[in-house]
C-alpha cells in the first residue's frame, strides 16, 4: 500500500463518523421513532424527513432525534390563513402533516398564504413543506424571521436551505406562500446520496431503536436452542 492510500485509510479507520445511504439513514430513524414511541405511520415520516434533509446537507438524523427528544409540543388547530399558537410550540412534524391535509383547502394554502404562529424545529417542516409543493405542483415560499427559501414543485429546495439554522428548539413564525416567482431563475440545492453519522449520533438511534425490542423470555431461550434439553 503506497503511503498516501495508507493515510487515507487510517483517516478513515480512525474516523469518529460513518457514511450511511440515505435509505440507511431513513430506515435506522424509523426504528429508533418507533422506539420513541411514534406510531409506525408517523416513524415512518420522521424517517422520510430525515432522509430529505440530509439529501440536501442539513443534518437530518439530528434534528428527528431532537424531534424525539422534545416534550410538550402541541399540534395545530388548522384555521383560514393563520394557525394560531398556544400555551406551548407548535410542532413540526404535526404541522407538516397537517399542510398536506389541508394544501388545497381554505385552512391550508387553499388562500395562497398561510402563517403557523410559535413552532419549534423549523427545518423538520421544512422536508414536508417540500412535499406540499409537489403534492399541489405549485412552488412554495417558506418565509421566517429575515430568511426565506423557495422549494420547487419536484420537491427540491432552493439554496438558501444552507442558511437554515441548526438550533432546533428556536420558535418562529412560518409563512407559507404560493410563490409566483419563476423558479427556472433560482438556484436550487444539489442533491448528496451519502450522509455522515457520527458515532455518537448513531449510539443515541440505537438507544431508542432497542427499545422496540422484546426482552427474552425464558419460552424464547428455549425456542432459540440456548438450552442443551429443552425439557428440563
Amino acid at each position: 500500500m503506497s503511503p498516501e492510500n495508507q493515510q487515507v485509510s487510517e483517516d478513515f479507520c480512525t474516523s469518529s463518523h460513518l457514511w450511511f445511504s440515505q435509505s440507511e439513514l431513513q430506515q435506522l430513524v424509523v426504528k429508533a421513532a418507533r422506539g420513541a414511541g411514534y406510531s409506525w405511520s408517523d416513524a415512518e415520516e420522521i424517517g422520510w424527513a430525515a432522509a430529505w434533509l440530509s439529501k440536501f446537507g442539513l443534518p437530518g438524523g439530528d434534528f428527528m432525534l431532537s424531534l424525539m427528544q422534545s416534550n410538550d409540543l402541541q399540534a395545530p388547530r388548522p384555521a383560514a390563513l393563520r394557525w394560531k399558537g398556544n400555551s406551548h410550540p407548535h410542532c413540526p412534524l404535526r404541522c407538516g402533516l397537517a399542510l398536506m391535509d389541508f394544501a388545497q383547502l381554505p385552512e391550508g394554502l387553499g388562500a395562497s398564504c398561510l402563517v403557523i404562529e410559535s413552532m419549534t424545529g423549523l427545518p423538520c417542516f421544512l422536508a414536508f413543506a417540500a412535499r406540499t409543493a409537489r403534492q399541489i405542483q405549485h412552488p412554495l415560499q417558506i418565509q421566517w424571521e429575515e430568511q426565506s427559501l423557495f422549494v420547487h414543485e419536484d420537491a427540491w429546495p432552493s439554496v438558501e436551505i444552507d442558511q437554515v439554522s441548526m438550533e432546533f428548539g428556536k420558535t418562529v413564525d412560518v409563512r407559507i406562500t404560493r410563490s409566483n416567482s419563476d423558479m427556472v431563475s433560482i438556484e436550487t440545492k444539489n442533491p448528496q446520496y451519502c450522509v455522515r453519522v457520527s458515532k455518537q449520533f448513531l449510539e443515541q438511534l440505537e438507544a431508542f431503536a432497542h427499545q422496540t425490542l422484546v426482552p427474552a423470555t425464558d419460552l424464547s431461550r428455549l425456542r432459540a436452542g440456548s438450552h442443551d434439553d429443552p425439557t428440563s
